[in-house]
């Protein structure tokens, strides 16, 4: 069925978000995700000037550390995506002496760079998340929107389970996460995000989702009626993939 065949290429080319550890504290899933839009021909001067705020923000007790991504392909493509991960909500409202500076800062040096900035908040939803014990390597992640239909969450949730346990267990090549966009999205809304080294890195697997899952479930038939009754809970949206920023996400450490 063709619902079938979407999902499998979803898991396949998109099995996501950049989960990199943004400082050593105690953490739980919560992130802050920011998309940048340059203004006009100010692009170089907005990562030289966000690298050297990066470098000058270092000394100060507290600071949080974005990771920032190109975006390259999808709807938001030019644009740039920076990310702070692994925070408990108590992290945000946490205040420091050094913040009214630092606005001014950002103020002086970097907002006269940015057309808009939307920020959004996301909680990881670890059981069904799947990530490398490291991400050295990987530059490459890709993003998907979807959005789960009113009073469809609990088969969601049992089926993507079913499906991520079976992953897992036999040994899926991929890597990715799931997450609760909390504040700045939509109601009912949560991100796929997948882990590649590399454009090569996205390619098909062996053994592919489809040839894990079918097996899982006893055949062909029995794949299609699960697929195509999971894939009625749930509308997927944009996608789009980022390549990590290196120079403009050090911290001078």
């Amino acid at each position: 069925m063709q619902i079938s065949k979407k999902l499998a290429l979803i898991f396949t080319f998109t099995c996501l978000f950049w989960l990199l550890p943004a400082q050593a504290q105690e953490t739980d899933g919560v992130a802050s995700g920011v998309l940048i839009t340059p203004k006009a021909g100010h692009e170089e001067t907005l990562i030289t000037a966000i690298t050297e705020y990066h470098h000058w923000i270092a000394q100060f007790e507290g600071h949080m550390e974005y990771t920032w991504y190109e975006i390259l392909t999808g709807p938001h493509t030019g644009k740039y995506m920076a990310r702070s991960g692994n925070h408990n909500w108590a992290d945000f409202d946490a205040e420091y002496d050094w913040q009214e500076e630092s606005g001014k800062v950002f103020a002086s040096n970097i907002a006269p760079h940015i057309e808009s900035m939307h920020r959004t908040m996301t909680e990881e939803m670890r059981e069904y998340s799947h990530w490398p014990e490291s991400f050295d390597g990987y530059t490459h992640f890709t993003v998907e929107n979807w959005y789960i239909k009113n009073g469809h969450g609990r088969k969601f949730r049992t089926h993507l389970k079913k499906i991520v346990e079976t992953l897992k267990a036999n040994g899926f090549k991929n890597y990715w996460g799931f997450f609760d966009v909390v504040t700045g999205g939509h109601g009912g809304q949560v991100q796929l995000v997948s882990a590649n080294k590399g454009w090569a890195d996205m390619a098909d697997t062996d053994p592919s989702f489809y040839d894990i899952m079918s097996k899982e479930l006893g055949g062909d038939e029995a794949f299609n009626a699960f697929m195509s009754e999971w894939g009625a809970t749930f509308k997927s949206g944009a996608n789009w993939t980022v390549k990590r920023m290196p120079e403009a996400s050090d911290y001078g450490k």
